[in-house]
């Protein structure tokens, strides 16, 4: 009877020995980051909040974000080197404006663990915003370029 307990015991101790820290993806490790934005009033340099604003993809037409806000993460195409937005300030009033931003960055997959795999990691470029003689957007300034985590914003957008 001893024997059969003891052979548990090893087994128990084989597979507890066996199992890697590489098994298991910890919350800390950081999955794909998004681009974060900062509002900027173009006059003063401070932090300006947009009103009614509507973020919305140009090639999947899906909504990213409804409201105010004075910065935002929006998410990166993974499978492309261009993401392109429509920004429309008021966007549930007669004065509503719609911007198209443009912005063109190079990709890299980081090899994170066996058990969370890769994440992207990008480079912006450059930002193009077009111009259609009312754009509400003024201008954009990249900050950080290197877009590989969400703690700082990366982009600043004066209006």
């Amino acid at each position: 009877m001893n024997f059969h307990l003891y052979s548990r015991l090893i087994l128990i101790l084989f597979f507890l020995v066996a199992c890697e820290p590489d098994d298991i993806c910890l919350e800390s490790n950081t999955d794909t980051p998004n681009l974060i934005l900062k509002f900027v009033d173009s006059f003063s340099g401070e932090t300006k909040s947009v009103n009614n604003l509507r973020i919305k993809g140009i090639n999947n037409n899906e909504d990213f974000f409804l409201g105010t806000i004075d910065s935002i993460s929006i998410p990166l195409n993974n499978y492309e080197n261009t993401s392109s937005f429509s920004f429309t300030k008021e966007f549930d009033s007669n004065q509503s404006n719609e911007d198209l931003i443009y912005f063109n960055y190079s990709r890299n997959n980081v090899y994170i663990s066996r058990s969370c795999g890769y994440k992207m990691e990008y480079k912006i470029d450059n930002i193009i915003i077009e111009n259609d003689n009312s754009n509400w957007i003024e201008d954009s300034v990249i900050e950080i370029r290197n877009v590989n985590d969400e703690i700082s914003h990366h982009v600043k957008i004066y209006h």
